[in-house]
């Protein structure tokens, strides 16, 4: 292409992208804003305290077995759903189960043995009260008498001592019936295997920490709180529970309230139980919960939308002839719907809720939407 063809096509493109930049709006003038507004007004205002709180489970235990010996079997798995008394793992039993049986073998040896006893007694028994009779018509001396009495006596002795060996076997066997169910691990309550830490063939005693039991159908939030609010703060009390790792929100119901500050963070330790039916709030999670601590009554309020922070310090635009005013404001209480107005506004002038982003100072504006009153 040549040089001089290059250059026109140069010259006419200048050309049309000069024109598409130059255009001007009629009159030179900012077109106004379309806003959205609302009537300063005095209504009420709940206190909020914001805190940061972790999810805990309702209830844990870690489970150690309380013998020593191999593992037979493990019966669950991470993350399964067990109920209260359901076997966990096994281990191995023959010592133990032998044990037993020999106690049991022992005890039927006893009840043979106190059965004779029984049956000797009433043979010493018949025989002393056929001597008696006989030595008081003289038919007997009494030396027959005192060994018929004797008899008596040792047949007494001896039944008192068959059953105190049979007492003592059943408690035998009771301890070895329970110390055999050792050698059975079960659940000591109902919820999720949160760890399990043996396998089969392994070895394990009472410094074993097996397996883990977390129960989650209701989880509970641990947070701290100054001393300045914690008596505000009552037990039953109802809090919005944010997680944000599941972009939700849940209520919570306030069930403890500690009588003394943690001597580590000096705050007070509250405690929130929420209901997870779905088990979907998982421990550790953490979570933001607003904490009523009372009401502000009959104050300037307006929506926090209103307000925006420029340069450290808090503006607000009223609307004064189709034009927005800047106006730097005090703040007091504020919540997630409202922002109490402590010095710069009055009832009954008009503030910019939304568009207020996009204003200066004297920017013309179009009110689109107009709310009376302050949001409740």
């Amino acid at each position: 292409m040549k040089r001089s063809t290059i250059l026109v096509l140069v010259l006419l493109l200048s050309a049309f992208f000069s024109g598409c930049g130059s255009k001007q709006p009629d009159g030179g003038e900012n077109p106004a804003v379309a806003v959205e507004v609302v009537s300063v007004s005095r209504t009420d205002i709940n206190k909020i305290y914001d805190a940061s709180g972790q999810i805990k489970a309702s209830a844990e235990a870690t489970i150690a077995p309380k013998v020593t010996g191999r593992v037979a079997g493990v019966n669950v798995k991470l993350g399964d759903r067990v109920e209260k008394g359901q076997v966990l793992f096994r281990i191995e039993d023959k010592e133990a189960r032998n044990q037993l049986i020999q106690s049991q073998a022992d005890l039927g040896i006893a009840q043979v043995s106190y059965d004779t006893a029984v049956q000797a007694l009433k043979d010493a028994q018949s025989n002393y009260n056929r001597t008696n009779t006989l030595y008081e018509s003289g038919a007997v001396s009494k030396n027959d008498l005192e060994q018929a009495t004797t008899k008596l006596v040792n047949a007494k002795l001896s039944l008192e001592q068959a059953r105190q060996q049979i007492d003592k076997l059943q408690v035998t066997i009771s301890t070895t019936q329970d110390n055999l169910n050792d050698y059975t691990v079960t659940a000591p309550l109902g919820g999720l295997i949160g760890a399990i830490k043996v396998e089969t063939g392994e070895m394990v005693s009472s410094q074993t920490d097996a397996a883990v039991i977390v129960s989650i159908d209701t989880v509970k939030v641990e947070a701290s709180v100054p001393e300045s609010v914690v008596n505000a703060i009552k037990t039953g009390g109802k809090v919005p529970v944010a997680i944000d790792s599941l972009h939700k929100s849940v209520e919570g119901t306030v069930t403890a309230i500690a009588p003394k500050a943690d001597s580590t963070t000096m705050g007070y330790p509250v405690e929130i139980a929420v209901a997870n039916p779905a088990g979907e709030i998982k421990p550790g999670m953490t979570v933001k919960i607003n904490l009523s601590t009372g009401t502000l009554q009959n104050v300037i309020t307006i929506p926090v939308d209103a307000v925006i922070e420029k340069g450290g310090q808090h503006v607000v635009y009223v609307v004064e002839n189709n034009q927005a005013k800047e106006i730097y404001v005090e703040t007091g209480v504020s919540n997630e719907s409202q922002a109490e107005i402590t010095k710069g506004l009055e009832e009954g002038q008009i503030v910019v809720v939304q568009g207020n982003r996009l204003l200066s100072d004297g920017q013309k504006v179009k009110v689109i939407t107009r709310q009376e009153g302050g949001s409740k």
